[in-house]
Parts: structure tokens; sequence; C-alpha cells
């Protein structure tokens, strides 16, 4: 009997502690307009509200304003000025390597 209660424990305690999504960034997709007119395109609003990021690999999934993700990316400082209404912001391009909705 205590076997037993000792596996349920430790089961127990592996799934309260096993979070996945620590290492994940809160985003919000923004559709700036298509490329071709003057847009920027998609971009990733990080969970700070004041960073822009332009994903290189957004699958077609998830690309709609206003949409929520989780996200984890690398990025090299490369990127280029764009117009983003009201102003001109430097918007640094990402690979992304996880995203998921953000069921939160």
């Amino acid at each position: 009997m205590r076997k037993y209660i000792f596996c349920a424990l430790i089961i127990a305690l592996v799934a309260v502690s096993c979070n996945k999504d620590k290492n994940l960034t809160k985003a919000t997709v923004v559709d700036t307009g298509d490329l071709a007119a003057g847009g920027c395109g998609y971009l990733l609003k990080l969970e700070d509200g004041a960073t822009l990021v332009r994903p290189n690999n957004l699958p077609t999934a998830y690309m709609h304003d206003g949409y929520k993700v989780k996200i984890k990316f690398d990025g090299k400082g490369e990127g280029e000025v764009c117009s983003v209404y009201p102003k001109f912001e430097f918007i640094e391009f990402v690979q992304l390597t996880i995203i998921k909705a953000d069921l939160d």
C-alpha cells in the first residue's frame, strides 16, 4: 500500500513541476499591411508592449491580427527601419524556434 501512495505522490509532483512554457515569451501577432503596399507584414509585439520583431518563418496558421502566441526565438540584431504608424521603428528579424497558441 505504501508503495502505491509513494508512486502516486511522485507522479503528482512531476506533473505539477513540469512547466514546458516557462521559457517562452508571450507575444501578439500584428498585421501592419502587405510589404508590397508599404506595410511591414506580420510582426510580433512582445509582452513588454513596446518591442516589435519580424519573424522570418511565421506559419500561416498564426497569421491573424491580434492572435496571442507564446514564442521562443533567435535574433542576430539584423533588421530594417519600417513605418509602423505613427512613427518609423527599427524592426529586428528573428527566427522562430517554437511557436504555439497562448491559451491562458
